[in-house]
């Protein structure tokens, strides 16, 4: 029998998330995805130093989790990897992990 995944919703995924070269989280770049809205927030600087193009939103998918450039466009896929954490293999075969945080 086949199974599909669930699309969750962006106030599902909303909130506060960490990108970081897999084995380096203390260099993590800060960010906040915001719904309804999907607007990507915090050091996107780093966010483009770390995946090579600027991203400026982002966009749920059943299996992945899209950042977006400023024309709509998708930059990157970050595929599921575990609950809460979704991974992206540069071209260069660099490992990133986009990390939700722990809510305290």
């Amino acid at each position: 029998m086949a199974s599909s995944l669930l699309l969750p919703n962006p106030a599902q995924l909303a909130g506060d998330w960490e990108l970081y070269a897999e084995n380096q989280k203390a260099t993590a770049c800060q960010l906040q995805l915001r719904a309804p809205e999907t607007i990507l927030e915090g050091d996107l600087q780093c966010l483009q130093q770390l995946i090579g193009k600027p991203a400026s939103g982002w966009l749920v998918t059943p299996d992945t989790l899209a950042l977006m450039g400023s024309d709509d466009s998708a930059v990157v896929h970050f595929n599921r990897y575990r609950p809460n954490v979704y991974k992206w293999t540069t071209p260069a075969g660099t490992t990133l992990l986009l990390e939700r945080k722990s809510k305290e």
